[in-house]
């Protein structure tokens, strides 16, 4: 099964209170800090569309690349009701397709640590890197290994409500430290209080956390230039106290 396809039609609601504009105001002054200014920028692996959206209102002209079918679906939507022209398309982050002579590419919400193992890690930085021109660049997020290991595991679960739907998710994680593994089984109840109903969606997500040192050596691989990693939404080193971290890269502009 495809991951988020019976999940797609909540994840929004699930995520109302992620601040997408203020993490997209965060990566942009990160790209400007590294002498990108606004111009065509990837959002690999976009989601629902939110970020993409954001970045295409601050003047970047956005495109975006997301593996379900039912996320480009609710991309596309909230493009056209936004009255922004965002060519979205479905694709795989570890398989290069047209797009050419960005000027930034990012992967956001962890995009990275769906890669569960080097080879497609690399396969995602050298889909950034074929997108990129020379010296574009490339931010992205993952999970940072330090803080999984310190924090270890928990049960989650996370309610909502926007009536007449009432939501409730439970994460229970199983950890493989040997494969540096975290699979993370959601089950999701969605009730409609108007109609009585109760519907249950599972979906296991296997997830890898990473380090910086692998990041890098995987970026290099690529033909990508690490320029720094940093706990997310600082621009501290990565800490034990957030799983949540970002990379920075470039394209040489030499062969």
């Amino acid at each position: 099964m495809t991951v988020f396809a019976d999940y797609a039609p909540w994840y929004d609601l699930l995520y109302q209170d992620k601040d997408y504009a203020a993490e997209t105001t965060f990566v942009e002054a990160r790209l400007r800090d590294h002498g990108a200014a606004p111009g065509k920028l990837l959002d690999l692996g976009c989601g629902t569309g939110l970020h993409a959206i954001a970045f295409a209102r601050k003047g970047w002209r956005v495109a975006g690349i997301d593996l379900s079918h039912e996320m480009i679906a609710s991309a596309k939507t909230r493009a056209e009701q936004a009255g922004l022209a965002i060519p979205f398309r479905q694709g795989d982050a570890c398989e290069a397709g047209p797009e050419r002579d960005f000027d930034a590419v990012v992967s956001l919400f962890h995009v990275a640590s769906y890669q569960t193992n080097r080879d497609r890690l690399e396969k995602m930085f050298r889909t950034a890197h074929a997108a990129l021109k020379p010296g574009g660049l490339f931010f992205f997020d993952y999970w940072y290994g330090g803080a999984v290991l310190a924090q270890g595991v928990e049960t989650r679960v996370k309610e909502i409500e926007q009536k007449p739907l009432r939501l409730t998710r439970i994460a229970q994680s199983d950890h493989d430290e040997q494969a540096a593994t975290v699979t993370v089984n959601y089950t999701l109840f969605c009730e409609d209080t108007d109609r009585a109903t109760i519907r249950r969606v599972d979906e296991a997500h296997h997830m890898r956390y990473w380090f910086p040192f692998e990041i890098d050596a995987a970026l290099q691989a690529s033909g990508l230039q690490p320029a720094g990693h940093s706990a997310w939404l600082t621009q501290d080193a990565p800490s034990t106290k957030s799983w949540a971290a970002y990379a920075v890269a470039r394209k040489s502009v030499t062969p």
